[in-house]
């Protein structure tokens, strides 16, 4: 018969380990909102809510406090503490918390805390102290400079493992905020949870986030699961052009997977929904997150999600697509705007005043370049080229002829970087330089007003060999940009003493 061993838990141990569990010490104070949202919820159930559920987190070099309206009694506090981890709350009300593990969030941030709880006005003040590493927690009535004025709870972190007033700090409050604002999205668009931060003299009140992205999938907000149809898939989610977005998955309006292409399982991270170009949230009651809500149970739902979202993966790539493509267009037609204003900016000043400009380009007011010199019967050079014939392809317009700019394939392999026909600077999109600069904005605008300039100066060349010559002059320029053989070092300072005697042999 096989021998059966009791396991022993060493409870201090474990009980340190349970308030490590949060990613972060913004995620640690996320539960006492968390607690407070799931006493509103109760409250609302019973009849008795406040109107508004005001939160209020004080941070400061000696502790960090949070305030909220909703206290416990000494039994509920007993139930909690005997019942760590015991199971999710069970109450009428949805709820987001489980049971106990938020008590010990304060390991994050402090080695003490210490509640200060008022049930009911008749009630007393209750002071409840638990200590890093201690299995015990101290249970007493406050002091009378310690008790609440009015019903609700405070949660005071002391011994702090940081300052809290760092502005760069874990807890700075412009981080702070913009985490609970994310976190709590749902219910602070609701209007009844209120979150404030006061940081010294400053305060702050955290706001759900701006969302000024297209939406998607606007006929299908809500899914069903194929085998339950009363479990519900609620979508939130926008078209990101940054390519940086990122769709979160949430129970009961609260962010538990912050990052779906963080999961690395079942190929949901290399799929439409992780790659970048979605911004967003899933709601999904129905999955049972993990201990401090670090992610959810790989169970039946949780397939039966992932099932879900990949059926209509095709339905979100295909709307992704059509909002790429005009986005796209409609970038292409910004930087054909800001290159000509800019080409047009730079071939305006002086030394650039004997050139021709191609219509379009010349600023209203520009100075005409020198009179010819008439009495030794000849022009300059700069009269010929401005009565050279314009370009018949240039397009006419209220302010006159104008030009353009566009980014094309060119064809039979050409290698040119740019042409300029009917009016129209076109730049090969399959030439590496193009490729290179078309990675960001910044570095594409450039690269076109530079195609401007050097058609510009080419439209003046009478030979036809100064384009070739230029595009060679293009490719020495990339050429050296990307190998750029100073990359990391920095000018040594003259120094005759110290430099080596050059080796001539």
């Amino acid at each position: 018969m096989a021998q059966k061993i009791p396991i022993q838990l060493h409870v201090a141990n474990a009980l340190q380990w349970l308030g490590t569990l949060y990613r972060s010490p913004a995620d640690a104070l996320k539960e006492h909102v968390s607690n407070a949202i799931d006493e509103h919820l109760k409250a609302q159930l019973d009849g008795d809510a406040r109107p508004r559920c005001r939160v209020v987190f004080t941070l400061d070099r000696r502790h960090v406090a949070i305030d909220y309206p909703y206290a416990m009694s000494r039994r509920e506090f007993e139930e909690a503490l005997h019942r760590v981890a015991d199971s999710a709350k069970r109450t009428r009300a949805r709820s987001i918390g489980r049971l106990g593990i938020g008590i010990f969030s304060f390991q994050q941030i402090g080695r003490k805390c210490t509640f200060l709880s008022r049930k009911t006005e008749a009630a007393e003040t209750l002071r409840v102290v638990l200590k890093e590493g201690s299995d015990e927690a101290s249970v007493e009535t406050a002091l009378a400079r310690d008790a609440l004025d009015a019903p609700g709870m405070r949660v005071v972190i002391s011994e702090l493992k940081f300052d809290p007033s760092r502005p760069r700090g874990p807890l700075a409050p412009d981080t702070l905020r913009r985490y609970l604002g994310e976190k709590f999205e749902a219910y602070l668009r609701e209007g009844w949870l209120e979150i404030t931060i006061v940081a010294g003299v400053a305060e702050f009140l955290v706001l759900p986030p701006r969302v000024r992205l297209p939406r998607l999938m606007t006929a299908l907000r809500t899914l069903h699961l194929a085998d339950a149809a009363e479990k519900t898939v609620r979508l939130d989610l926008y078209f990101d052009p940054s390519g940086k977005g990122r769709v979160a998955i949430r129970h009961h309006g609260v962010t538990v997977v912050e990052d779906l292409s963080a999961i690395n399982a079942y190929g949901i991270e290399e799929s439409a929904y992780a790659r970048g170009y979605v911004r967003g949230s899933i709601d999904a009651d129905f999955l049972t997150p993990l201990p401090a809500r670090t992610s959810f149970e790989e169970n039946a739902d949780w397939i039966a999600l992932l099932d879900l979202l990949d059926r209509y993966q095709p339905t979100l790539q295909g709307q992704i697509d059509a909002q790429l493509g005009e986005h796209r267009a409609k970038q292409a037609s910004d930087i054909e705007r800001r290159a000509l204003r800019i080409a047009r900016d730079i071939l305006d000043l002086d030394e650039f005043r004997d050139l021709a400009l191609p219509g379009g380009l010349a600023k209203r007011g520009r100075p005409a370049p020198p009179a010819p010199d008439e009495s030794k019967g000849r022009r300059t050079r700069a009269t010929a080229l401005r009565q050279r014939p314009k370009d018949p392809g240039q397009k006419s317009s209220p302010r006159g002829q104008r030009i353009g700019y566009r980014e094309v394939p060119f064809e039979n392999g050409s290698r040119a970087h740019s042409r300029f026909a009917s009016g129209v600077v076109e730049a090969n999109t399959l030439h590496p330089d193009y490729v290179v600069a078309a990675r960001a904005p910044e570095s594409r605008l450039a690269y076109a007003a530079l195609l401007i300039g050097k058609e510009t100066i080419a439209f003046n060349d009478r030979t036809g060999a100064v384009g070739d010559f230029l595009e060679k002059l293009l490719d020495f320029s990339f050429t050296l940009q990307a190998r750029r053989p100073w990359r990391g070092r920095r000018p040594r300072e003259s120094n005759d003493e110290e430099q080596a005697p050059l080796d001539l042999t």
